[in-house]
């Protein structure tokens, strides 16, 4: 009985696992625009991983003042150019990237660990559980996650931190609903009542049977949602209500370089450039990715 209470629901709900993959690698190399992005994605993960060691200036890159060389344009000396500050564009750049993707997997991770279990819960049991926890849902959802995630920090304190945590108080709602929506279409599927029927628990059917089923459109909304996170706490750093100088992020970069646009570009140009390749990225692969791992698409 236990060997059976541990694989026949389980081979049902999840047939052929390395075959599925393999199908949806295959589709997904076939997207040129999701190689692209794919490229992009990587080129920032290794960026932002190697910062101290390729960055031109370490120091100057977390904040250093370098006031002597200050709003020096693009040259074999900094290829970036300088800030007002005189730092190096390009460390501060670099260094961005390890602030926007670390603050973006903070936000993206929390409001999984937040939304999946509430969406599971709601999706298999129904009724009023159901109803309570989508009307909380509904709730967030009225607020556009930007505003939401303003007031938040408002009443926190700007700093990245709590942009980060604002953030993911205003993005977990997405992936209730996703879930639940998964949930609900299979709880009465006989792989699902077999689990039941063979005594398996509430707890055990949802973490064994109903999360691997969610775990592609989970995938595929995260993916999308990383480069969203990075598009939306630029913003609040933009506005003042997320990292604080000296920070290297972006939002900030393009904050101080606003008023000097026309006389110095560099400086908010190329940050807002790293924001806009840093999105585009992570949305292509995030469409791509919604493609392979659909499986009507993967027959086709």
């Amino acid at each position: 009985m236990s060997a059976e209470l541990a694989t026949l629901p389980r081979a049902a709900a999840s047939p052929a696992p390395r075959s599925r993959l393999r199908g949806a690698w295959e589709v997904f190399a076939r997207d040129r625009l999701a190689l692209v992005g794919l490229a992009i994605v990587v080129l920032l993960v290794l960026v932002a991983v190697l910062a101290p060691w390729i960055a031109p200036d370490p120091a100057q890159g977390r904040g250093a003042a370098a006031v002597a060389q200050r709003n020096l344009a693009p040259s074999l000396d900094h290829l970036l150019g300088t800030d007002p500050l005189g730092r190096d564009v390009l460390s501060r750049v670099i260094f961005g990237a390890r602030s926007a993707l670390g603050v973006a997997l903070a936000v993206v991770s929390l409001a999984i660990a937040i939304g999946v279990p509430l969406g599971l819960l709601a999706g298999y049991r129904g009724g009023w559980v159901d109803e309570a926890i989508m009307r909380v849902t509904d709730t967030f959802l009225a607020f556009p996650p930007l505003l939401l995630a303003m007031v938040i920090v408002s009443l926190l304190g700007p700093s990245l931190r709590n942009a980060a945590l604002a953030l993911a108080i205003s993005w977990w709602p997405w992936y209730a609903r996703l879930v639940r929506g998964v949930a609900a279409s299979l709880r009465e599927r006989p792989f699902v009542e077999g689990a039941r029927a063979l005594g398996l628990s509430d707890a055990a059917v949802m973490r064994r049977h109903l999360l691997p089923n969610a775990l592609g459109p989970i995938v595929v909304q995260a993916t999308v949602d990383v480069g969203s996170v990075i598009l939306a706490a630029a913003s609040l750093a933009f506005l003042g209500l997320g990292a604080q100088a000296p920070a290297p992020d972006w939002g900030l970069m393009v904050f101080d370089g606003r008023a000097a646009i026309f006389d110095h570009w560099w400086y908010s140009t190329f940050a807002g450039l790293a924001i806009f390749l840093a999105v585009l990225g992570f949305n292509l692969v995030g469409d791509a990715l919604r493609d392979a791992l659909d499986p009507r698409e993967a027959r086709r």
